[in-house]
């Protein structure tokens, strides 16, 4: 019991005495939560190293984003645990969250490993489009301002691999192939949106980690070489097509001196080039101003243009794509009557449904080079589309030292 010091002294002494108390259930609570952390914290790292094979750090994986105490496998992949023997595979990673008194789980990092060369690696897909037509700004702005993701770029000089907003992908050499195997190939990617240019850093550390450890359990001396000491965010806007620059200079190129360039896209999104990667991709865009100014023409034209109902809904694109050495032995396209996905060989060109593939030789490696055009688009530019496919490859091979370029017959 308190001894009596006057009223207000009491009642002084009797708030110390409560402020205490909440300052030892305080303690204990902050106690518990750190014990807690620390406890989600050492499961986690379990999980991380027996979900990714022990191919990357545990706790720079939980670094990332500001920082996760908690992960656990996903049940989307179909096996809980990356496989060294089952390549390509992958470990995704949950990370938890509150929301309404509940424990949830959202995607949080990821990692793929491939051997190469491998078949279906890069598929010439008409479903891969550059933009949402979706979007919630599409109702409102042209969305062939912007592309949704921006085009991968080369780390360094292209030896090292590629990295887009997200994911960053490693290549370890063999030194001498190992069961037909010349590389390995790991990417680690950022599940919770944009990461900054720290946390790129950190992933390409990671996929460098993996791929080279995974090319060592297999018997393969491979090295990857260093990276470099910055990854800028790629941009993701286009511009016109006059300045293209990188992967898009060989449109700028085409484009100078020309009078007459109506169907033809005006805006260009390209990416660095190097000497040395392993893909390469540019897009092209009509504004969707541009093309309603030479709507009645084409409808007078009977072109099946499909209206200007699908301005915002179909926007009219090119994408290129081009493969070297490991990724070009691993492009596939969807070629003849069952369109059955078929590997692209050296000597080989053709066409499917809104796409176009060469082929060529560069230092004594395969090369392909592709071009993927929008619905409708195709029918719009007539015989246009086989001139720029013939520019864009004439100019892909010629800059990488290639011979032997097949293009496919006119139609």
């Amino acid at each position: 019991m308190l001894p009596d010091r006057g009223r207000w002294r009491n009642a002084v002494n009797v708030l110390l005495c409560i402020a205490a108390l909440g300052g030892v259930g305080l303690a204990g609570w902050s106690l518990y939560d750190s014990y807690q952390s620390w406890q989600h914290r050492g499961e986690s790292r379990t999980a991380i190293g027996k979900a990714c094979a022990d191919l990357v750090d545990p706790d720079a994986v939980m670094l990332l984003d500001g920082g996760r105490d908690w992960l656990m496998p996903s049940e989307v992949t179909s096996r809980k645990q990356l496989d060294l023997g089952q390549l390509p595979d992958e470990c995704v990673l949950l990370s938890s969250y509150e929301d309404e008194g509940k424990t949830r789980w959202t995607t949080y990092f990821g990692l793929k490993v491939h051997a190469l060369p491998q078949h279906g690696l890069h598929v010439l897909d008409t479903d891969d489009k550059p933009f949402n037509p979706w979007s919630p700004r599409a109702a409102e702005e042209d969305v062939t301002d912007e592309v949704t993701d921006p085009l991968p770029a080369p780390l360094g000089d292209g030896r090292a691999g590629t990295y887009s907003a997200r994911t960053v992908s490693v290549t370890a050499v063999c030194a001498q192939p190992v069961a037909g195997v010349t590389a390995f190939r790991a990417s680690a990617t950022a599940g919770y949106g944009d990461p900054t240019d720290k946390e790129r850093k950190a992933l390409a550390v990671m996929a460098r980690s993996a791929a080279v450890t995974a090319a060592g359990r297999a018997g393969c001396a491979a090295t990857a070489p260093e990276l470099p000491a910055a990854l800028p965010a790629q941009g993701r806007a286009l511009g016109p097509a006059e300045q293209g620059t990188g992967s898009c200079a060989w449109y700028a190129a085409f484009l100078r001196g020309r009078q007459d360039r109506e169907r033809l896209p005006d805006k260009a999104l390209g990416a660095p080039v190097s000497e040395h990667g392993g893909s390469e991709s540019c897009v092209l865009a009509l504004d969707a101003e541009t093309r309603e100014g030479m709507e009645a023409r084409l409808l007078a034209e009977g072109v099946a243009y499909g209206g200007p109902g699908e301005r915002f809904t179909n926007p009219w694109w090119l994408r290129t794509f081009s493969h070297f050495g490991d990724d070009a032995a691993g492009t596939m396209a969807e070629i003849g009557a069952g369109k059955k996905a078929t590997a692209i060989a050296a000597g080989q060109a053709g066409r499917g449904y809104r796409f176009l593939y060469a082929s060529a030789t560069c230092q004594g490696r395969p090369a392909v080079l592709g071009m993927i055009v929008a619905f409708r688009y195709d029918t719009v530019l007539g015989a246009r589309l086989d001139e720029l496919f013939k520019a864009y490859a004439a100019d892909a091979a010629a800059r990488r030292g290639c011979s032997g370029l097949v293009l496919p017959p006119p139609e």
